[in-house]
């Protein structure tokens, strides 16, 4: 795992030299895609080859699901006691970023399609997993090096972007308080689950929601340190949070406040969940969301690994 870190850390120090130009997104953004794609359909592979994995997919599924639903309803109500619900918004009002111009409802249907083909990708890996039977023994595993690979360019990415240092000097440290919630929020939620369902083991379900919705990165690192079972867990249930905070954005606000669907979407309120949270909460929430949303991204990777070491 030492060298998962390695290589974000070598992708920030890299993007660090071209910080500040955006024309390196107009690639790193369409590859990264891709490469989680890619990443998505060999895990799905693996459990593919796995029959006793394979055969426990529906319980898995469901043990994501119940994840996800506490990770959100943990996550919306600390952003209430935490964020509040303030009375106007004219403290944290600021023009949404280019990539919150998708806050309509079209936008919205787009980021719930691309969560799908993730989804579809994973899918697509199992019967292929099934059918495919090799018996050659590689020097290496594919997923982990396509790992290694995604996080090098994740590090790419946040090492060129200035947003979070911009809009924390901006804004000031209210900011912190979305990203805190989120964090104590997804914690308790999954821990109080955890301690109900036996079936649960609770560092495996803390790991999981410290996967902030980051389905891609967080089931690789999961399957690096704790195996393919829990990694498939991770996956579904990071994807079941993404797109249930797409769809019930609304109603979150409605039960949450304004930071509702920004402390449900997590990691993924600083681009697919973004535009229903501009659409649900207004404008003077873009900030906050996108901030939360880089902060937890690169907390991801050092949250569940920390969780899955101690």
């Amino acid at each position: 795992m030492l060298f998962v870190l390695l290589a974000m850390i070598a992708g920030m120090g890299l993007g660090f030299l071209f910080r500040g130009r955006q024309k390196i997104f107009i690639l790193l953004d369409p590859a990264t895609s891709w490469i989680v794609r890619l990443l998505l359909f060999l895990l799905g592979f693996g459990i593919g080859n796995d029959k006793a994995m394979l055969a426990q997919m529906p319980v898995l599924g469901v043990k994501g699901l119940v994840l996800a639903v506490a990770a959100i309803i943990g996550s919306v109500a600390a952003a209430r006691l935490i964020v509040g619900v303030p009375r106007g918004d004219s403290d944290l009002a600021s023009a949404p970023p280019a990539s919150a111009a998708r806050g309509t409802e079209g936008g919205r249907w787009k980021s719930v399609l691309g969560s799908l083909i993730a989804a579809a990708a994973f899918l697509l890996g199992l019967p292929a997993g099934i059918l495919v039977h090799s018996q050659q023994t590689l020097p290496f595993d594919p997923a982990t090096a396509v790992l290694y690979l995604l996080m090098f360019l994740v590090g790419i990415g946040a090492g060129a972007d200035p947003t979070a240092f911009t809009m924390l000097k901006k804004h000031g440290i209210r900011l912190v308080l979305l990203p805190v919630s989120v964090i104590v929020g997804t914690a308790a939620g999954t821990l109080l689950v955890a301690l109900i369902w036996p079936s649960l083991p609770i560092r495996e379900s803390m790991a999981v929601g410290a996967g902030f919705g980051y389905y891609s990165l967080s089931s690789l690192v999961i399957r690096e340190l704790s195996g393919g079972e829990w990694a498939a867990v991770a996956l579904l249930s990071n994807i079941s949070r993404e797109i249930l905070t797409l769809l019930f954005a609304p109603l979150l606000v409605k039960i949450g406040g304004p930071a509702a669907p920004a402390a449900a979407g997590g990691a993924t309120s600083m681009d697919t969940t973004l535009a229903a949270t501009v659409q649900s909460s207004g404008r003077a929430w873009a900030v906050p969301a996108l901030f939360s949303g880089v902060a937890l991204t690169l907390l991801t990777p050092f949250a569940v690994t920390l969780i899955l070491t101690l």
